[in-house]
């Protein structure tokens, strides 16, 4: 996998939970402050990287563009980086509902993206995961045909049962 795939992953990973966190804590603490500080720069490394995932569909792309295709993603991406600057200024200047609203509207897209990521069949993330779940049956399913060995069949003709090997994934 890609580093700023890599990347892209990890940032959205820690914004939602970093969201979960300050969705159930106390509002205008110091704690507060610095774990939506976290998620801010969080939110910004997953809409930025997202400038460097490539080959999603859209516009763009030929010749002379340095291969980079723009999406509706990127334009999710610009909008998400402009209401982070919003809702910072927006707390700073002491307008704590709109600084609300666009936090509450930013996480909120954050936990649909995600699902749309795993969800949407031919997406990158599902096609792992529906990779990993078939791997995992098809695992099981030898191991439980080695269980079923006739034990006297088994000294004659031995046969390579599978085991999780530290390096899959």
């Amino acid at each position: 996998m890609e580093t700023i795939l890599v990347m892209h992953l990890a940032a959205a990973g820690a914004a939602v939970g970093l969201g979960i966190g300050i969705l159930f804590m106390r509002r205008g603490t110091s704690r507060h402050r610095w774990l939506g500080r976290l998620w801010v720069a969080a939110m910004a490394v997953t809409a930025l990287s997202s400038f460097g995932i490539r080959g999603i569909g859209g516009v763009g792309g030929g010749e002379g563009s340095g291969g980079m295709q723009l999406s509706w993603l990127h334009v999710l991406s610009s909008f998400v980086l402009v209401n982070l600057v919003l809702a910072a200024r927006a707390i700073r200047q002491g307008r704590v509902a709109s600084h609300r609203r666009r936090m509450l509207g930013l996480y909120a897209g954050l936990v649909i993206a995600g699902v749309a990521a795993v969800a949407v069949p031919g997406r990158l993330l599902n096609r792992a995961l529906v990779q990993l779940w078939h791997h995992d049956a098809k695992l099981a399913q030898a191991r439980a045909d080695c269980a079923r060995v006739d034990p006297g069949q088994a000294s004659t003709q031995p046969l390579p049962c599978p085991t999780r090997r530290s390096n899959e994934s």
